[in-house]
């Protein structure tokens, strides 16, 4: 299996973990997770759907691109964030283990680091 391929796969899985954490915080975690809990549910439910939305875009440039290495740092960052970040925090809010929010500052910088390196990417050789 390509990275593309696997990219493209994390981001359809990240997108569908998206839509159902979003159903799950506003109909069956309502009543036992609390509203900052709640509000914070719904950021990384979107969260997951924008940056599955790039790593499928992130996928498919690599198909067409003659040197992916800027973009295959950039899918990687964006994996890496999209585990530590959203994990993190739904893992700490859903199963109570505080602990794990402690990876969101990591994820939420891989996640800026891999649009970083798509911008910079696109300036300099697309």
């Amino acid at each position: 299996m390509s990275l593309a391929s696997l990219f493209m796969g994390i981001g359809g899985l990240a997108g569908c973990a998206g839509v159902a954490l979003g159903a799950l915080a506003a109909h069956a975690l309502r009543a036992r997770i609390d509203a900052a809990g709640l509000q914070t549910l719904d950021t990384v439910s979107k969260y997951l759907l924008i940056h599955g939305l790039l790593l499928v875009a992130v996928a498919l440039w690599m198909r067409v691109a003659a040197d992916a290495l800027m973009l295959r740092l950039a899918g990687l960052c964006v994996v890496v964030g999209i585990f530590c970040f959203c994990g993190g925090l739904s893992t700490s809010i859903i199963a109570g283990w505080r602990a794990f929010g402690a990876a969101a500052p990591f994820g939420g910088t891989a996640l800026m680091a891999g649009w970083l390196l798509l911008a910079l990417y696109g300036m300099t050789k697309a």
